[in-house]
């Protein structure tokens, strides 16, 4: 039989072996449909060249760094459709602290390169909002700020637009880390 001083440190035993087999650390969560992600990443082509980053010293390192960009991790909705869909497929399962390589193809980022997207706009159009149009310019439209590229300029009166995204046809790769997971709201 166990004295009364006993059961103090034994009901103190049994309740942390309970606490401990029937918790879920911070570091065991996994993301799920619907959870807010945050993650810090790295993306580069093929060759090997950075082309974005969460991170102020990997941006300065591959000389890509803007003061006015905000480097931060990146928070998402995941299943939401507001990332590509091979990054937010890639963090899918992970856990905290985890990072994971991925290579995504045009498929899984942003779609494979349409020569049917290069549209005629007039001159005119474009000049009268003080734009002197050059082949390789990019220009942002309307209210969203879509980005589009003067495609080529054939003659006087006709510009070639490319309304591609600029990273369609591209193989990307991006290592991703998460740094939190919270629940959403289901």
């Amino acid at each position: 039989m166990i004295s009364r001083k006993g059961w103090i440190p034994a009901i103190l035993l049994v309740l942390s072996l309970v606490l401990i087999a029937g918790c879920t650390g911070p570091a065991e969560k996994t993301v799920k449909a619907g959870d807010n992600v945050t993650v810090d990443y790295i993306g580069w082509f093929d060759n090997g060249t950075i082309f974005d980053t969460s991170i102020a010293s990997v941006a300065q390192d591959a000389g890509i760094y803007h003061p006015l960009k905000d480097y931060t991790p990146l928070s998402f909705i995941a299943s939401s459709g507001s990332m590509i869909s091979g990054f937010d497929n890639a963090t899918m399962g992970m856990k905290i602290g985890e990072s994971k390589n991925v290579t995504l193809s045009p498929a899984e980022a942003y779609g494979e390169y349409d020569p049917e997207m290069i549209i005629p706009v007039n001159m005119t159009d474009l000049t009268s909002q003080n734009i002197t149009p050059y082949v390789n310019q990019t220009l942002y439209v309307g209210y969203t700020g879509q980005q589009v590229r003067v495609h080529s300029i054939p003659n006087n009166t006709t510009v070639l637009i490319d309304v591609n995204h600029p990273m369609a046809g591209k193989t990307l790769n991006f290592q991703i880390t998460v740094r939190d997971i919270q629940p959403g709201n289901v």
